[in-house]
């Protein structure tokens, strides 16, 4: 297996992050009753990820934010699920973020639903020990990369050496 681990950025709870031309793979872990939201506009070769949890509202400003709004972008957006959050969403967390990409509308930013018929079931890796989900996704290929990368204390190692 290659190890991408020195090409991710990884969105911490409550955190939004973008792929950039040194760190083109972005992903999320600990997705336990929280949520993973991924942008991809395949044009642009651009990703965001962001961790959602009950304070989802201001997580997904922040993941809004760090869209160039000067050029065109044609995103797809998929809503990750935790562990938990796959059978339960008290909150409805999932329903209110596909209404709101429904209804937002701005200039030079689309909004579609990922194609879930091209997306393969092992791109989050649900671990049943630690009750959490995970995933990375590489902005120049549109792949999910889930396991080519390091997560968790690995994660870590991994970066404290680079």
């Amino acid at each position: 297996m290659d190890d991408l681990t020195y090409l991710f950025k990884m969105a911490s709870m409550n955190e939004a992050v973008i792929s950039t031309e040194d760190k083109p793979i972005v992903g999320t872990q600990a997705l336990a009753t929280c949520f993973g939201l991924l942008l991809y506009d395949e044009n642009n070769k651009t990703a965001l990820v962001a961790h959602l949890s009950t304070d989802w509202q201001s997580t997904l400003m922040k993941l809004l934010a760090l869209i160039d709004y000067e050029k065109e972008n044609n995103f797809q957006y998929l809503i990750v699920p935790g562990f938990y959050s796959r059978e339960n969403d008290p909150y409805g967390i999932k329903r209110r973020l596909n209404a709101f990409f429904r209804e937002f509308k701005t200039k030079n930013a689309n909004f579609e639903p990922f194609d879930i018929t091209k997306i393969p079931d092992n791109f989050v890796n649900y671990d049943d020990k630690t009750t959490s989900g995970e995933f990375a996704f590489d902005s120049q290929t549109g792949e999910f990369v889930t396991d080519k990368v390091k997560f968790g204390l690995n994660y870590l190692e991994a970066m404290k050496s680079r």
